[in-house]
């Protein structure tokens, strides 16, 4: 037999709150879940005192819009009591609550600012949210429903994905918006909102049994609401807006992001490199005063930057044979059958280099013959170098010249081969690469579409007799990203040594290694060389560019051996370090971005001795 008198409703204390009989809005918002705030990480015990001593002051903790510019008044905490203080507290609270019936004073919900979205923010943000709400008996005095577990009936609670039917409200109501339900990592529709969906994704209510003012005993259901899941909610596959009824169209397919991230884009930052290069190495007009041991050193700057972007080139030809064997084998066999395929074979065939006269192609082919000696060098590409491919496999993807920066050619730009590549690529009818995270990035990270959670009352042994029982709506809410610039930020103190002479920072255990390879053990000794006033000279234009010496970075070795190395580092020193080097780029960059009166606030401490002699 069905059920039918069973109801959630809003936690009891917020059952009282002064509406008129027969008020649409306070039906309505008795039998809507309630949200509370808590903003201590001892969240749990606050809200049991809480409900020991007064539970008519829960109201106060109902979550509302708030900032950190413009928090919402802060309750009271309740104080943590037991034995004679307790019983002492709740007589004081029941006589005080009397009286203020007798008066009319009933408590009510606190009203937040009504242009504000109610935004949750996360726990990291020292803010935790409670779902709370009864599940009674529709009858006389509302009496509590027991749940039977010896039939595994058990109470939980569903976030749920809205999509509001009007654009721009603010707070939408969640009632006027299209439902989805969390199913196997992806959003689902709802057609009917007070049912549960097979595979839904539930959340554990809690009971919490405290004392009415009337000595009758009554229990709550509260969940913790999982607002540390926003990105596995936003990750998951989102449906179109409900004015908009076509099907989502992926701006990049995952075979097309897949060459973008392996050829077009790498290639593109070599064509960067060669214009940098160009304008910085670039030969001093006549009469300017340059000697020769400064033309010399912009000659080789130039030809360091040669170097690299050839260097470069052979493993983005590598990436690129690689990527036509996986996905156009016909083009790689050089068999094309499509007009498609037959387009990119001959642009790959007949684009040349400028100065060795080989083709595109022929250099594609040639990395890949080379692949497992390009795959195992450790040192950059110098021509003369053993071990690189031979002077007359070079093909730059980019190159310098007198007169500026030569690409290959005026006619092939990188995105003529991309659409050639897309055209021919065949169609499939399941894709075989995911689609990089990059390309379902949202155009504002900090943006979050809206939420509600309903409670549930499942009875597993009834199916098809006794459907789940689920509540109204609660009321719409967001939730913050972890870096929102309206979040509450929790007090974060990191200490640096406070003795920071020789005497000091050799008390330090050398506690923190740094275990580099034998590549990176050569790339660091190759910079520590360097010295400031080399890295700031680089930076400035002739007649002050001096470029960083160039040459060495081999790996380390031990005799014939490779050889790596463990650097042991005291943690205070590294804090000490990376202090100082986070000002400096924060200093540098604002020059540009003028960071600084927002990023850092330094303020005196007075009589704070290094040596405790305060």
């Amino acid at each position: 037999m069905s059920e039918t008198h069973i109801e959630w409703t809003s936690p009891a204390p917020l059952w009282w709150q002064g509406f008129e009989p027969g008020d649409p809005t306070a039906r309505r918002a008795f039998r809507t879940p309630a949200i509370l705030r808590f903003a201590t990480d001892s969240f749990m015990d606050e809200l049991h005192s809480l409900m020991k001593a007064d539970p008519a002051r829960l109201p106060e903790f109902v979550a509302l819009p708030e900032t950190w510019s413009a928090p919402p008044g802060e309750p009271e905490r309740a104080k943590p009591l037991s034995g004679l203080a307790l019983k002492l507290q709740q007589a004081r609270t029941a006589a005080v609550r009397r009286l203020e019936a007798r008066q009319g004073k009933l408590p009510a919900l606190p009203a937040g600012p009504a242009q504000r979205p109610l935004k949750l923010y996360q726990p990291a943000h020292q803010r935790f949210y409670m779902v709370s709400a009864c599940l009674v008996c529709r009858t006389v005095g509302l009496p509590d429903r027991v749940v039977d577990t010896t039939k595994q009936e058990k109470v939980e609670f569903v976030v749920r994905l809205l999509q509001p039917r009007t654009a721009g409200a603010i707070n939408p109501d969640p009632n006027d918006c299209a439902e989805f339900a969390f199913v196997g990592g992806a959003w689902q529709p709802v057609v009917n909102t007070e049912a549960l969906l097979d595979g839904e994704d539930t959340n554990p209510l809690s009971p919490l049994t405290y004392t009415e003012l009337d000595n009758r005993t009554r229990r709550l259901f509260t969940g913790l609401v999982p607002v540390g899941r926003r990105e596995a909610y936003l990750a998951a596959s989102q449906p179109q807006p409900s004015t908009d009824p076509s099907p989502a169209v992926p701006l990049t397919s995952p075979r097309q992001m897949a060459f973008k991230s392996k050829v077009t884009v790498p290639w593109s930052a070599l064509e960067q490199v060669a214009v940098a290069a160009n304008s910085s190495t670039a030969p001093p007009p006549s009469g300017s005063g340059a000697t020769q041991a400064q033309i010399n050193d912009l000659a080789s700057s130039r030809n360091t930057a040669l170097d690299q972007i050839l260097g470069m080139s052979w493993y983005v030809f590598l990436d690129f044979a690689n990527y036509l064997a996986d996905n156009l084998a016909n083009v790689w066999n050089g068999t094309p059958r499509t007009s498609a395929e037959t387009a990119l074979y001959q642009k790959l065939a007949t684009t040349r280099d400028f100065a060795t006269n080989m083709t595109l192609l022929a250099a594609i082919r040639n990395a890949k013959q080379q692949e497992q000696t390009l795959e195992g060098l450790k040192t950059p590409y110098p021509v003369s170098k053993v071990g690189w491919p031979a002077a007359n496999l070079i093909f730059p993807l980019a190159d310098l010249t007198a007169n500026g920066v030569r690409k290959l050619s005026p006619a092939l730009t990188r995105d003529t081969i991309e659409a050639l590549v897309v055209a021919a690529l065949p169609a499939e009818a399941k894709p075989t690469l995911p689609v990089p995270l990059v390309a379902q990035a949202p155009v504002n990270p900090m943006t979050s579409p809206w939420f509600t959670i309903r409670c549930v009352l499942e009875r597993p042994n009834c199916p098809g007799i006794a459907d789940p029982v689920v509540s109204e709506p609660s009321a719409a809410f967001q939730m913050s990203a972890f870096f929102d610039p309206d979040a509450p930020a929790r007090p974060i103190r990191i200490g640096l040594p406070v003795d920071t002479s020789p005497a000091g920072l050799r008390k330090f255990d050398r506690n923190t290694a740094f275990i580099m390879s034998d590549t990176l053990c050569g790339q660091v000794k190759r910079a520590g060389s360097m010295s400031l006033g080399d890295l700031v000279l680089s930076v400035l234009p002739f007649p002050f560019h001096q470029s960083l010496p160039s040459g060495g970075g081999a790996p380390c070795k031990s005799g014939s051996d490779p050889m790596g190395m463990v650097c042991s580092f005291s943690i205070p020193i590294i804090t000490i370090c990376a202090l100082i080097i986070l000002i400096i780029i924060v200093k540098l960059l604002d020059i540009i971005f003028f960071w600084m009166p927002f990023f850092q606030i330094c303020l005196p401490l007075p009589k704070f001795d290094a040596k405790g002699n305060s």
